[in-house]
């Protein structure tokens, strides 16, 4: 009997140690794997949270530069963009009938500045040379309020009726019967512009020869076309 119970005592204490190693080899398996995701996963770092906020607060501040950078630009763009056209304002006022100012010996007809110089008698090229040194050229219109304006110059300064003709910034040198002004402008055609000698033919007709404009005293000053070594008195313009 005794043997017995000797013998369970045994097995007991046996089942007790093997419990025990199972219950240790399990807290170690179970620390083994704490240790691998504590490797795989490492914990925030204490002042992780703040490097975040300063981060976020960089990136804004950074979009904030590049924003004020870019209004700065357009602005200065606009700036520019007002003043150029405030000075292109300006200059359109500047032409304007009335607000333009005329140095003497010119005088103001309309929008520009005009100098008949009757006692001054040139061939056409000549007529050009004249004004150019008075910083002008020889005259020009496009419509018939400019030429009646031109007009009422020419009869106020040419008071007495002198019998003196008047070179004008007109050729058809470049090509026969294409009639252009200094500055490239077509000439205009026919009436109230141009006169005629016969009654019936209208000017310009004299033909390849006649290559320069002229306004012809005789006629009320109409336009007429004469051969470019004819003498006459220059009628000198100018924009200001």
């Amino acid at each position: 009997m005794e043997s017995a119970l000797a013998t369970v005592r045994i097995k007991m204490a046996k089942l007790v140690l093997l419990v025990a190693l199972l219950a240790s080899a399990g807290r170690w398996s179970l620390a083994s794997e704490g240790n691998a995701e504590e490797q795989l996963f490492p914990p925030l770092h204490p002042n992780c949270t703040q490097s975040l906020t300063d981060l976020l607060l960089l990136r804004q501040e950074t979009q904030m530069n590049r924003m004020a950078t870019a209004q700065e630009a357009t602005t200065e763009l606009l700036v520019q963009v007002r003043d150029s056209l405030l000075i292109l304002s300006s200059k359109a006022e500047e032409r304007k009938p009335g607000s333009v100012v005329c140095v003497s010996p010119f005088t103001q007809v309309g929008g520009s500045c005009l100098l008949l110089a009757l006692n001054e008698l040139h061939t056409w090229a000549s007529a050009r040379q004249f004004c150019a040194g008075h910083e002008a050229d020889l005259a020009h219109f496009s419509d018939a309020n400019t030429y009646a304006a031109i007009l009422g110059y020419i009869n106020t300064i040419n008071k007495q009726s002198k019998n003196v003709n008047i070179w004008i910034g007109g050729s058809d040198e470049a090509v026969e019967d294409t009639w252009v002004w200094v500055t490239g402008e077509l000439m205009p055609r026919g009436a109230p512009f141009w006169g005629s000698r016969d009654g019936f033919k209208a000017s310009p007709s004299e033909g390849p020869g006649a290559n320069c404009a002229l306004l012809w005293q005789a006629d009320r000053y109409y336009t007429f076309d004469v051969q470019c070594s004819y003498k006459a008195a220059p009628l000198c313009q100018k924009w200001v």
